[in-house]
């Protein structure tokens, strides 16, 4: 897919990732689950070179967390993005975009040894540790 249009819940952000498949994953990590209160479905659009800011770009906070880069909507909370600047990589709230979700593979989960036992999804996928080694 092509110029895959997403927003967050009061629509003040609009991002467009420019091609994309239609794969989703699952992160458990605690920080993610702490923030989400579960884990965050999330695609990966990969460099900042894939990833244009439509509107609201300004409403956008960031939370530096380490490393990492956490942005959220300031008008909704919607949480958006995790962006690690090292790498150039991006990943993103999978529920931004409809187009993804709507014929969307599910194809793995990671920090899985990091998953409470009180949840867990249907079906089998790909599963990575915090070392991303397939369990």
């Amino acid at each position: 897919m092509n110029n895959i249009k997403g927003h967050c819940a009061c629509g003040a952000v609009e991002i467009i990732i420019k091609e994309y498949g239609d794969f989703v994953y699952a992160c458990h990590c605690d920080d993610c689950r702490r923030m989400n209160s579960g884990p965050v479905l999330s695609v990966n659009p990969g460099p900042k070179e894939n990833v244009t800011f439509e509107r609201g770009e300004e409403k956008i906070t960031i939370y530096h967390d380490g490393g990492i880069e956490r942005g959220f909507c300031s008008v909704c909370g919607s949480n958006l993005l995790w962006y690690n600047p090292a790498e150039n990589n991006y990943c993103m709230n999978a529920e931004l975009f409809d187009d993804i979700i709507q014929n969307a593979s599910f194809g793995a989960e990671l920090f899985y040894d990091m998953k409470p036992g009180y949840y867990s999804f249907a079906g089998e996928r790909k599963k990575l540790n915090r070392n991303f080694e397939e369990i």
